[in-house]
């Protein structure tokens, strides 16, 4: 029995990243239709769900009858992930050495085997909160992460709307009274939205693996917000708690 899901490197790199900036460690779920994670911080403050379907894998060649799961540290598996270049193959491997579950990734002829945690002692995030969401609508994501980076010095800003007769706009605004920054983007918007106040690190930290695509928002006022967008058929969600 074993598994062996071959990514590109670039999208392998930047699923990496997602991963850190929500935790250390999490548990990979594999299974015949692909991988999924599901991460919270220590703070539980943000999580994180990714999906990659089999499809989404250069090539997936699965062998095993059950759903298996690995728990690991990311940092050690960017020891060699992060030394790859963009035209080179990396494979995840999963099969039985010595009665035990092994992890390994393969690049380039070099094999490292990735200690695996006990999934006893990790924080398991079993289920992903379902919300009643007042508003949801679609934003460019690379005009949100231009925002988040402008304001990455400023502790906090709001997320509301400006509704006229005809047209609508979603509003990032930082909490800064002596010089503001906003980004408006007109939308069509389902429902109410903020004032509402979110900590600027925290969401740009669960953001990090957006790139130029659009992305989708769902929130309600005063509450978390949700944000959802694909890369490569890969499912990414984010769910940020706000500012109290």
């Amino acid at each position: 029995m074993s598994l062996n899901a071959t990514l590109r490197v670039p999208l392998a790199k930047n699923i990496l990243r997602g991963f850190e900036a929500i935790n250390e460690e999490g548990i990979l779920c594999f299974d015949e239709s692909g991988l999924s994670v599901m991460l919270v911080d220590g703070n539980h403050y943000k999580m994180l769900r990714v999906v990659i379907p089999a499809d989404a894998f250069q090539s997936y060649e699965w062998k095993f009858t059950e759903p298996q799961e690995v728990g690991v540290i990311f940092a050690r598996m960017g020891a060699i992930i992060k030394t790859l270049i963009a035209k080179d193959e990396l494979t995840l491997a999963l099969d039985h050495h010595n009665e035990n579950l092994r992890f390994r990734l393969l690049a380039n002829g070099i094999s490292q085997t990735v200690k695996l945690l006990r999934l006893d002692l990790m924080n398991r995030v079993s289920i992903w909160p379902q919300r009643d969401w007042d508003y949801q609508t679609t934003i460019p994501g690379k005009n949100v992460k231009d925002f988040l980076r402008t304001v990455e010095k400023t502790i906090s800003f709001t997320l509301s709307a400006e509704v006229e007769e005809e047209t609508s706009n979603i509003v990032f605004q930082s909490n800064s009274q002596d010089e503001p920054v906003i980004w408006k983007h007109p939308v069509d918007l389902s429902g109410e939205v903020g004032p509402t106040l979110f900590t600027t690190t925290e969401v740009a930290s669960s953001l990090t693996a957006v790139g130029k695509n659009d992305i989708d928002i769902r929130g309600a006022v005063k509450s978390p917000v949700e944000f959802d967008w694909n890369i490569e058929g890969c499912q990414f969600t984010a769910l940020i708690a706000n500012r109290s």
